[in-house]
C-alpha cells in the first residue's frame, strides 16, 4: 500500500501527540456583518508537508489553490492541528520554546505579534477561550505530576499559572489528558481520565470517565463525578470538537475511547449531559453511539439545532490499525436526535479520512464540512438539517493532503 502525505513523517508519533494532547475548539456564533474582514479562515497541509493559511468571505463555491493563493506558514514551528483562531489572530505554543505565540496575517505573510512563556506547556493538553480575552490552557503533565493550568490575557499576554487540584495519576497509569473545559457562569467544568504508555502495555486509558467542577475564577475543587460506562470525556478539541451546549443551556460531550484516542475500544463511545442549572453529571441520559445504529466508534461532534447533532464516525472494517486511521478514507458522518435514538441518517458524504481535523464548521443553519480523501478530493460541503440538503461547495485544488481547519475568525 502506498502511504500519502502523512507518511514522511513519523506518524506514530502524531498519533501519540493527538491522543494526549490538544487544545479546545470555539463555540459557534454569528458571522460578521460588514466588517470588510474576511470571515473565514482555512489552514491546509500539502503532500509535502508545507503548511498554509487561506482568509476568505466565503466556502460556499468556486476553487481556490492555497498554494498560490494562501501564506506559507514559513517561520513557526510546525503547528498541525493544535491551532486557535479568535477575532483574526492565531494563537499556537511553539513545542521547542514553550512560548505561546499571538499571530496575524497582515499583507501576505504570517506574522508574530507577540508572544509569553509558560514553562511546562510544550503541547497543551486543552484550551479554551473563557470570554473575549482570557485563555485557559491546561498542560500535559509528563509522568505521576498534577495538572497545571495557565490563564492568559491575550490582549496584554499577562499570564497566571497555577495547579489544578485533581488527583495525580497513581499505580499503572503514568499519565492523564483532561479532554474538555467548559465555563457556565462562575463555575467550571473539566472532563478527564488517566492513561498508561510503556514499552510493554503500550497505550491505554482507564475505564472511567471524571469530571471536576471549580469555582471560578478562583479554581477552587468543589466535587468530582466518576462514570465507568466509557472513558476520555471530550478528547483533543481543536482537534475536533465534541462538546456544545444547547438552546436550553444543556451541555453535552462526547468520550472517545477508539484507537486513536483513548485506545481503550471496549467500551462504547458515548454521549454524556450536564443539565442547565444542574451541578453534577445526568446520570439518566447516556447516549451510546457505538451500540446505535453507527455501530463504531466516534471522535467528532457538532451541534446542529433543535436537539439534533453531527456525528464523525470510523468505519472499522476499512482500517486495520491506528497508522491506517489517518491515511485511508474510511470515516463516515451522521444525523442523530440526542432525544430520540431511532433517529439515526447518514449523510451521503464521500468517505473522509484524517482524525485530527476541526473540519465542520457550524453557521447560520448550516454545516460546512470538509473532506479530504487523499485522492485530491478536497472540498467543503454544505449540509442543511432542517432541508434535509447536501451539495458541494468550495472546492480546494493543487497538492493538498489535509484541510487541518475551518475557522470563523471572527465572533459577534
Amino acid at each position: 500500500m502506498k502511504e500519502k502525505g502523512m507518511s514522511k513523517y513519523n506518524v506514530s508519533i502524531i498519533v501519540f501527540f493527538s491522543m494526549l494532547y490538544g487544545l479546545m475548539s470555539l463555540t459557534s456564533c454569528q458571522s460578521p456583518q460588514n466588517t470588510g474582514k474576511p470571515a473565514y479562515s482555512m489552514f491546509f497541509m500539502t503532500t509535502d508537508e508545507r503548511q498554509f493559511i487561506w482568509q476568505t468571505d466565503q466556502v460556499d463555491s468556486g476553487i481556490i489553490d492555497p498554494t498560490k493563493q494562501g501564506v506559507i506558514l514559513d517561520r513557526p514551528a510546525r503547528i498541525w492541528y493544535y491551532m486557535l483562531v479568535q477575532n483574526g489572530f492565531y494563537y499556537f505554543v511553539d513545542s521547542k520554546t514553550e512560548y505561546l505565540i499571538k499571530g496575524k496575517i497582515t499583507d501576505n505573510q504570517f506574522l508574530r505579534l507577540d508572544s509569553v512563556y509558560l514553562e511546562g506547556f510544550s503541547y497543551p493538553d486543552n484550551a479554551c477561550f473563557l470570554d473575549d480575552n482570557q485563555l485557559l490552557i491546561v498542560n500535559h503533565s509528563v509522568g505521576r505530576k498534577k495538572k497545571s493550568y495557565a490563564k492568559i490575557d491575550v490582549r496584554d499576554m499577562q499570564v497566571h499559572i497555577g495547579e489544578l487540584a485533581i488527583e495525580a495519576p497513581q499505580g499503572v497509569f503514568d499519565n492523564m489528558s483532561v479532554g474538555f473545559v467548559y465555563r457556565r457562569e462562575s463555575q467550571l467544568w473539566m472532563g478527564y481520565t488517566y492513561h498508561y504508555t510503556n514499552s510493554k502495555m503500550g497505550y491505554g486509558s482507564a475505564d472511567t470517565v471524571y469530571v471536576a467542577r471549580f469555582s471560578y475564577p478562583d479554581m477552587k475543587l468543589l466535587s468530582v463525578d466518576k462514570d465507568a460506562r466509557s472513558t476520555y470525556p471530550g478528547n483533543v478539541n481543536t482537534a475536533q470538537q465534541n462538546t456544545f451546549e444547547d438552546e436550553d443551556g444543556n451541555f453535552y460531550f462526547m468520550s472517545a475511547p477508539g484507537i486513536v484516542r483513548g485506545a481503550n475500544p471496549k467500551q462504547p463511545t458515548a454521549i454524556y449531559r450536564i443539565k442547565k442549572g444542574e451541578n453534577h453529571l445526568d446520570s439518566a441520559y447516556f447516549y451510546n453511539i457505538s451500540d446505535s445504529p453507527i455501530q463504531n466508534h466516534a471522535y467528532g461532534m457538532w451541534y446542529l439545532g433543535d436537539n439534533k447533532a453531527l456525528v464523525r464516525s470510523e468505519r472499522k472494517d476499512l482500517f486495520n490499525d491506528y497508522k491506517e486511521h489517518y491515511l485511508l478514507p474510511h470515516i463516515e458522518f451522521y444525523e442523530i436526535d440526542l432525544l430520540d435514538r431511532a433517529h439515526v441518517s447518514k449523510l451521503d458524504l464521500p468517505l473522509d479520512r484524517g482524525s485530527s481535523r476541526t473540519c465542520v464548521l457550524l453557521e447560520d443553519e448550516i454545516a460546512y464540512i470538509t473532506i479530504n480523501d487523499g485522492e485530491g478530493n478536497n472540498d467543503v460541503w454544505l449540509y442543511r438539517s432542517k432541508e434535509q440538503t447536501l451539495e458541494k461547495g468550495l472546492h480546494i485544488a493543487g497538492e493538498i493532503d489535509y484541510i487541518f481547519r475551518i475557522d470563523r475568525l471572527y465572533g459577534e
